[in-house]
């Protein structure tokens, strides 16, 4: 084991490149350069009532949210901040981390590659669950590193803590339990540092955590697990999806930056071609790698995978890759590459956005996040009654996008007391679906005069079934730069009595479909 002064060179330039760069994403989200995401527009909305459990996520981003808009006010920098803010934790703990495993400067190159690995440049600028459980992974890491090094109790209680924290923040946090069985499988250290009671302590810890969002899961009908659940969206009669595994693997260099995937790729196989080179430091990085990798590899196989829902295993690869790499001059050098072809890639990204909105506006996730605060405005001139008619009791949409964005976008003009009805989403089925449709569907007693909103286009003679009196009144087009724009449908319905939402209305659906 390699140990090193505290604040030496490494540690310094350390330091000060993770200020610099935390301090530029912090001033990034203050230029405001981009709307609320619809996923941060619905977390938003749940901070507003903070629970201990949610739809479709545990309630720890909501809890984020709340802290810094408390402190802050909810613009949308203030809503972001968390994430850049977690990801230097990430990288200050990683830094610890590999310092310990291999020498300060694998410690440095550690840090500094995780700050610039692409998914986290993404990953900083918007609020997520990953951006939050990814520090604790790596804090969970560190615990039971040091657990392993020295055996001491509080080490067993940070680890219980921070697995029990991260699980708050999603689900896939329960990928740990499952990565530390196989390194005490693999590392007698591990293993004997688990017994004596401190995996037990570990757990209780951990379940202490987690037992109130078990609780509100309960009360609730799992709905949280039930909806982590089908995300995967397995269909028996297609099993085998090669192209969806290779889409997966692509995502992997993606996230990690083409030439440090390369890097784990090599190190991957050298491992399993002369496993007897491998440390102790080695197996047990490898037992947080391998488990997430081999998992959502298998899930992507036999239906489809997001290139995120394997982030558990980045932690552990960055500071591998660092470790094994910075041993020798050519590696450094090629760390040095790698970071510097991310660095790139962080800056032409900044670039684009700053400067070339147009371009930006060809990446689909960029182009549906821009242009919902003139959308939400526009919206709001027709949802005020015009004189001499009588006001809409509510504004009806056919989407989750819209109906988070109207309400983070309404927000100032409901504080002032502007006439905007409240807004309620249709529900398409019987059974509620997400969150908006458990707290806010369309209710009959709302129904007397209706603004409706429609995004998805084909559902527009479905929802005028569920009315006694509908007209459709305009198509409403909001430019959001580079020649794209958002296209809206907007009716008036009267007398709201949906259908019942039986065997025959699912058969019409589908033939409309």
């Amino acid at each position: 084991m390699t140990r090193a002064r505290g604040f030496d060179g490494a540690t310094l330039a350390f330091l000060a490149m993770l200020i610099g760069l935390t301090w530029l994403r912090v001033h990034m989200l203050r230029l405001d350069l981009i709307d609320l995401y619809f996923d941060e527009a619905q977390y938003w909305a749940w901070s507003r009532t903070l629970e201990l459990g949610y739809f479709t996520k545990p309630p720890l981003v909501a809890w984020a949210i709340a802290g810094t808009t408390a402190l802050f006010g909810d613009a949308e920098w203030a809503v972001r901040l968390a994430a850049p803010l977690a990801h230097a934790l990430a990288a200050l703990v990683l830094f610890g981390l590999g310092r310990a495993m291999y020498g300060a400067w694998a410690g440095f190159w550690a840090g500094i590659g995780w700050l610039l690995i692409p998914g986290v440049s993404l990953s900083a600028n918007v609020i997520s669950t990953d951006a939050l459980m990814l520090p604790l992974w790596a804090a969970a890491l560190f615990a039971l590193w040091r657990l392993t090094l020295t055996r001491a109790w509080v080490w067993a209680i940070a680890l219980g803590a921070a697995v029990g924290l991260g699980t708050q923040a999603k689900y896939a946090m329960l990928y740990f339990p499952l990565c530390a069985a196989l390194a005490a499988y693999w590392s007698a250290p591990t293993r004997s540092a688990l017994g004596g009671g401190r995996a037990i302590v570990a757990i209780l810890v951990a379940l202490a955590i987690i037992a109130p969002n078990v609780w509100w899961n309960a009360q609730n009908g799992f709905v949280t697990a039930q909806h982590t659940a089908s995300n995967a969206r397995f269909d028996p009669s297609d099993l085998f999806n090669p192209d969806e595994l290779l889409e997966f693997a692509v995502g992997q260099a993606g996230v990690l930056g083409p030439l440090i995937f390369i890097a784990l790729v090599a190190l991957l196989w050298k491992a399993a071609t002369d496993g007897r080179a491998l440390r102790e430091e080695d197996k047990f990085l490898l037992a947080f790698i391998l488990p997430p990798l081999v998992l959502v590899s298998g899930v992507a196989l036999v239906s489809r995978a997001n290139a995120n829902w394997a982030a558990a295993a980045c932690p552990a690869t960055i500071v591998w890759v660092a470790g094994r790499l910075a041993s020798s001059v050519n590696g450094r050098r090629y760390l040095a590459g790698a970071i510097a072809v991310n660095a790139a890639l962080f800056a032409v990204t900044t670039w684009l956005l700053l400067y070339s909105p147009e371009v930006a506006n060809r990446a689909r996730g960029i182009r549906e996040a821009r242009g919902w605060e003139e959308t939400s405005h526009e919206i709001a001139l027709r949802a005020v009654a015009k004189a001499g008619e009588p006001a809409f009791t509510a504004v009806l949409v056919d989407d989750r996008t819209t109906f988070f964005e109207l309400g983070y976008y309404w927000r100032h003009a409901r504080r002032v007391g502007a006439p905007l009805p409240p807004v309620r989403i249709w529900l398409l089925h019987q059974e509620a679906r997400g969150s908006a449709e458990m707290t806010d569907p369309m209710r009959a007693e709302e129904g007397a005069r209706v603004l409706v909103i429609h995004r998805s286009q084909n559902y527009l003679p479905v929802i005028a079934d569920d009315f006694t009196v509908f007209r459709t009144v305009e198509h409403l087009t909001i430019p959001l730069g580079g020649g794209v724009n958002r296209d809206i449908e907007i009716s008036v319905g009267e007398g709201f009595a949906p259908v019942p939402r039986d065997a025959a209305f699912e058969e019409r659906l589908q033939r409309r479909r």
